[in-house]
């Protein structure tokens, strides 16, 4: 069954699909306000499918860095020519969980990057733009490969945090979670290091991955979580 396949209460997800059929012909979505329109009555033949979804934070999470006139910086903190942020992109919220104020972001941000833009009279060489080219920190951060991994140790990985990829290396030995190691990570320098200090002393002391997550970081907790399950999936 396909309850059984995606691990769900059967008769739980039963009781949704009857709900949501008497919605559609009643046209009147009672539990969320779809509009009735959109909703077609499931069938009892099939074929039937399952997608995995997560809430997560709607920004542009990381992103280069810029300066007060919304140039981006290269590393050593020069601006590259004619090459400018707008928005949030690499915004003063980079790399952390944020809020309504990145709408205002947004908005002045666009402004100065326009204004900036427009004032520029010069031409950019060929040379300047090849400078940069290929310069992917998270990329050049994948260090996996080069995790040596001992007897009773397994790698984990998960994309559901917030700054990307979040790697784990797991001991697991005599039916114990002995350590929960982060070796590769981009997440948050503030909430989102308690929870990468935090989430692998709780999953060891408990033994298992069914503990809280650190609060206000529930995305990094949550891949922490995540990783270490598909790490111990190898054992």
């Amino acid at each position: 069954m396909l309850a059984e396949k995606i691990g769900v209460d059967s008769k739980g997800l039963q009781e949704q699909i009857n709900i949501f059929n008497a919605c559609s012909r009643q046209g009147e979505d009672i539990q969320f306000g779809r509009d009735p329109e959109s909703m077609v009555e499931f069938s009892d033949e099939g074929p039937f499918y399952a997608l995995k979804m997560m809430y997560n934070v709607l920004n542009t999470q990381g992103g280069p860095e810029r300066n007060v006139k919304a140039e981006i910086l290269d590393v050593n903190n020069k601006p590259i020519p004619h090459l400018y942020g707008a928005g949030e992109l690499g915004g003063i919220c980079a790399n952390q969980y944020q809020g309504g104020g990145n709408l205002a972001e947004c908005l002045i941000w666009g402004k100065i990057a326009g204004e900036q833009a427009a004032q520029i009279q010069d031409e950019v060489d060929d040379e300047a733009s090849d400078q940069y080219n290929n310069i992917n920190e998270l990329v050049d951060g994948d260090q996996v490969d080069a995790v040596e991994l001992d007897k009773n140790q397994y790698l984990g990985s998960s994309d559901a945090g917030i700054g990307g990829k979040l790697v784990v290396r797991v001991t697991y030995d005599d039916q114990k979670i002995k350590k929960v190691e982060v070796v590769q990570d981009h997440e948050s320098e503030d909430v989102g290091r308690k929870a990468l200090e935090e989430m692998p002393k709780r999953i060891v002391e408990a033994n298992s991955t069914e503990v809280d997550a650190v609060s206000g970081a529930s995305a990094t907790s949550r891949a922490i979580k995540e990783a270490v399950n598909k790490a111990l999936s190898q054992k």
